[in-house]
């Protein structure tokens, strides 16, 4: 490499792990995979307790993922009581 060139620099990845969910599962099961199920999730002011983006995890957000691309954001933190 010479003097004068520079690097390219790396793209930039999505962090979050987007899950593919079979569709009759989807369709068939109730899955509780949201903030708004966890009780983590505070609703009044739409967060997390633990300091987690709600925002690839809320329920609307996680529909519409999942009609556009057949994927979702779960959350592995999620804990319902």
């Amino acid at each position: 490499m010479s003097q004068g060139s520079k690097k390219t620099p790396k793209r930039p990845t999505i962090s979050i792990k987007r899950d593919v969910v079979n569709p009759s599962d989807y369709l068939n099961f109730d899955h509780r995979f949201s903030c708004d199920d966890c009780t983590h999730f505070k609703a009044s002011d739409a967060t997390c307790t633990i300091g987690y983006w709600t925002q690839w995890h809320r329920q609307e957000f996680q529909a519409a993922e999942y009609e556009r691309t057949g994927r979702m954001a779960h959350c592995r933190f999620l804990e319902i009581d």
